[in-house]
């Protein structure tokens, strides 16, 4: 029999063999090949079972959504009073013959201009001669297809838009100023601080989700000298993973400051817990998502009246149902703006 010396290396390891007899060598290479294809198999069960939790995921959303577009309009042909005041929205959805999240006419796609950094390993689309960087998970298509959600669909970023937007930030009365500091919390891409970070004297990005924190780095290098990003959420207390709203403002409250807050469906306790923090502030705007549950419309406008603060609702109106149960009427405010 002969011998075999020599190192072989395997995904992650690397086995030295000295001196191994052929019959050994190959018990050892029939072993490692009955070793790879068990993993193999092992992991093409894995990802066969997240296909089809996934597939099972998006079956139950469309019977979902199904369900609640055929609630809304059963109740408004019952209710035709209440009904006059969705008009538009309800002659959208008889329309579109389906659920919509924006029940009003979007505009069409125009042209984005979106790539892939080679250096950074991140795809990004063109905002206003800047780069809006996003995951490496994410396709060309998948960021273009968002981009254009945000700005087409939603308007997000309009400033006294005429259309009835519910998603719109800001109007004519409550908007970013020259020399704002600037909270954006729940940033996601960061596309709203991104937009207004030539106005702003300061901008503090705020986005716990991690598959963020590399693309907002990476999206607002360009301005690290007056950019900060925190990887943590906003809560009621301050804990290793969160920060309250009162601290997180406490450096830069003495400031004129706009906030813009869509911390899903997380705004009206955080909120409440600062009260007391915002009642004593006269520069402060804010703009918070009040459609994540059926109810935080008015009490959070509740809120803001109790400590002296003006507010607006943007307008038109949207159908969510990812976090409870939507009630009559299901059409719900988007955007609440607040300003002392």
């Amino acid at each position: 029999m002969g011998y075999r010396v020599g190192t072989y290396h395997v995904p992650g390891k690397t086995i030295i063999l000295v001196a191994m007899k052929d019959s050994a060598f190959k018990n050892l290479l029939v072993n490692l090949r009955a070793l790879f294809t068990t993993n193999i198999r092992r992991r093409i069960n894995e990802n066969t079972n997240k296909i089809a939790m996934l597939e099972e995921f998006v079956v139950d959303q469309k019977i979902t959504e199904r369900y609640y577009f055929l609630k809304v309009l059963d109740y408004y042909v019952r209710h035709e009073q209440e009904a006059a005041a969705f008009q538009k929205e309800l002659d959208y959805l008889r329309q579109k013959g389906t659920y919509c999240i924006f029940p009003y006419p979007t505009e069409s796609i125009s042209t984005i201009q979106s790539g892939f950094d080679t250096a950074a390993g991140l795809p990004y689309v063109v905002h206003n001669q800047k780069k809006l960087y996003f995951p490496a998970s994410f396709s060309e298509e998948a960021i273009v297809e968002t981009y254009s959600n945000y700005i087409q669909t939603e308007k997000i970023l309009a400033i006294g838009d005429t259309s009835e937007a519910p998603h719109q930030y800001q109007s004519s009365t409550v908007h970013v100023e020259k020399g704002d500091v600037i909270f954006d919390i729940g940033a996601a891409e960061g596309l709203f601080a991104l937009d207004q970070v030539d106005n702003a004297s300061r901008v503090i990005i705020v986005e716990n989700d991690p598959q963020w924190t590399e693309p907002l780095h990476h999206t607002f290098a360009p301005w690290q000298e007056k950019t900060m990003v925190i990887q943590k959420g906003v809560s009621v207390v301050d804990t290793d993973y969160n920060l309250s709203l009162k601290t997180l403002l406490s450096e830069t409250a003495d400031h004129p400051t706009f906030i813009k807050m869509d911390i899903e469906g997380y705004e009206l306790p955080v909120i409440t817990s600062a009260l007391d923090f915002l009642k004593g502030k006269e520069n402060i705007k804010m703009a918070a998502a009040v459609y994540h549950r059926q109810h935080d419309a008015e009490e959070i406008k509740a809120l803001f009246d109790s400590i002296g603060y003006t507010s607006e609702f943007s307008k038109g109106y949207m159908l969510f149902h990812l976090y409870d149960m939507p009630t009559p009427p299901y059409f719900r405010r988007g955007i609440i703006r607040a300003k002392k």
